[in-house]
């Protein structure tokens, strides 16, 4: 890339060219990992996550920039925005997990594995009503069973998820 203020080279991925400072814009390749300087993968350690975030913000947030030419403070409101909106991401698991299928080309939307999908649907109303039931009936054993077989099917699908985005 070459930085749109003094024409030096910028590598993909900085924010700042190296020469003259001014904010750059968002690479066509650059991912919410890579906007947050972070490796593209599942298990994320959410304190760096966090560290990294807050580091990026504060040197991105447009009122820094509010004395800025124009094009700077629109690039810092574009950063800006790009940065909250991978943080939102990726500290949210399932929506990480939802953002690397998508990197990997698997849109689990795009594939009808939502609520439009028949199983899909089937599989939650049995759940719902064997949750109903065990409510109504104050049946506080099978509320336990249920809540365990929900959070044992939730670790299959992370251990599913990770095993596939390790490198």
């Amino acid at each position: 890339m070459t930085c749109w203020s003094c024409k030096a080279d910028v590598a993909e991925g900085n924010v700042f060219c190296p020469a003259c400072r001014k904010i750059q814009p968002v690479g066509r390749s650059e991912d919410f990992f890579s906007a947050l300087g972070l490796e593209r993968e599942y298990n994320l350690d959410m304190g760096a996550l966090e560290r990294r975030f807050r580091e990026l913000s504060r040197h991105l947030h447009p009122d820094r920039f509010a004395r800025a030419e124009p094009r700077e403070r629109r690039l810092s409101l574009e950063r800006s925005t790009r940065l909250n909106d991978a943080y939102r991401s990726l500290k949210d698991w399932r929506l990480r997990a939802a953002y690397l299928l998508k990197l990997a080309g698997t849109d689990v939307f795009a594939e009808g594995r939502t609520y439009a999908d028949p199983d899909f649907l089937e599989e939650q109303l049995e759940w719902r009503e064997a949750l109903a039931l065990a409510q109504a009936d104050g049946d506080a054993e099978r509320l336990r069973a249920i809540a365990a077989d929900a959070r044992e099917r939730l670790r299959r699908i992370e251990d599913e998820v990770a095993r596939r985005f390790a490198d």
